[in-house]
């Protein structure tokens, strides 16, 4: 009997044990290793039954703030306290863990995008309502978190993947003005579609894309905005086929030139030197030529080497004016423009979209060809209606 007793008991604390390593030790959410570790294992239920799931990953946008005002034990009471409010009001089945600091990372079982980004909202909106310590002296009353949504098969088809995309769609959701919630969105994605996998042009542009994303992870999410964008305006012109699909690639291709600048001058907080601002205007020049380096890329890279021409001919890199400017540049001038200054770096703050879309204004005929200008303030006004 005592024998039996012994073994059961060290069975009790052999499950304690398991449990205490798969839980975070602040949160008592489940930790890194095991979140990754379930979220392979869950994919393989879904690869299984033919089902869907989503993986979420959010964090604080004001964490820092929070931490270094009130001090790391109040943070970490913090991130208790939010993990409170996540099990509360996620789902039974939901797989709910501490990624690492202010991180967090949700598994939504039998999940599709559409539903992902419902349950999204609700915890963004939930944050704002959170009673947390210390909230009476902060100066906005109100934590905010930004949250990044990828789904499987469409984004990824392995736990490694999935994570990956979620958090580019994280970074994509802090980017402009945070507290948002964003699904994985990918050009390049768009593109192998209408170009087929196998495509010779494909595995160029797949190359490029490479690289200006290990340079500056910035430049990649900025190229695909303007691609975004681009596309967007493009379609209320009636701009299809060929001209369409040589936008797109110029779009996302328009900063490849910046491959060879050192990222201190890229991201410099203050001016920069008069030899600094004639090396950066190079690079449209640098880019065309590398895009027509390629037959298939040759008329991207026409587009690319204008698209900081100006509409006053007060441009570069020929001065050229109006409409002898190519059309696809005029669009991506646009389109470059909105995005960097919706935009936070770390030289300057993001402009909200009225601002932008007030400089946009005021740059029409003379930085901006109007007509664009006005499609695209046309376009931002009927998407505002659902942001």
């Amino acid at each position: 009997m005592f024998v039996a007793r012994d073994v059961t008991e060290s069975k009790v604390m052999e499950e304690e044990l398991k449990g205490m390593a798969q839980r975070d030790s602040l949160t008592r959410l489940y930790n890194h290793s095991y979140l990754k570790q379930r979220l392979g294992a869950e994919l393989e239920k879904a690869r299984n039954n033919n089902s869907s799931l989503s993986f979420m990953l959010l964090d604080f946008d004001n964490f820092k703030y929070y931490n270094d005002t009130f001090g790391h034990p109040a943070g970490d009471e913090l991130l208790k306290v939010f993990g409170r409010m996540l099990e509360a009001k996620l789902r039974q089945n939901d797989i709910i863990g501490r990624y690492g600091g202010d991180e967090f990372g949700i598994i939504l079982t039998d999940t599709d995008e559409e539903k992902a980004l419902e349950i999204g909202e609700r915890i963004r909106k939930a944050t704002l309502e959170l009673a947390f310590p210390n909230k009476e002296y902060m100066p906005v009353k109100a934590l905010t978190i930004s949250v990044g949504i990828a789904s499987f098969p469409k984004d990824g088809s392995d736990a490694a993947e999935l994570i990956r995309t979620a958090d580019e769609a994280l970074y994509n959701a802090k980017r402009n003005r945070k507290n948002k919630v964003k699904l994985y969105f990918s050009a390049f994605k768009g593109l192998e579609k209408e170009l087929g996998s196998e495509s010779s042009i494909l595995a160029t542009v797949r190359t490029l894309i490479s690289i200006i994303n290990a340079k500056d992870r910035y430049t990649y999410g900025h190229s695909e905005k303007v691609m975004e964008y681009s596309e967007m305006i493009a379609g209320k012109m009636g701009i299809k086929g060929q001209d369409l699909l040589d936008l797109k690639l110029a779009a996302l291709l328009h900063d490849i030139g910046k491959i060879d600048i050192d990222p201190e001058v890229l991201n410099k907080k203050d001016p920069l030197t008069r030899e600094e601002w004639e090396l950066m205007k190079e690079h449209p020049e640098r880019g065309a030529r590398l895009l027509m380096e390629c037959k298939i890329l040759k008329q991207a890279g026409v587009i690319t080497l204008y698209h900081h021409e100006r509409y006053d001919g007060k441009g570069y890199p020929h001065g050229l004016a109006g409409e002898d400017i190519p059309l696809g540049s005029r669009i991506i001038a646009v389109a470059d423009s909105f995005d960097a200054m919706t935009t936070k770096r770390s030289y300057k703050k993001a402009k909200d979209m009225n601002e932008a879309i007030l400089e946009l204004k005021k740059g029409a005929g003379e930085q901006f060809d109007p007509k664009i200008v006005e499609i695209f303030i046309q376009i931002l006004d009927f998407y505002a209606d659902f942001n």
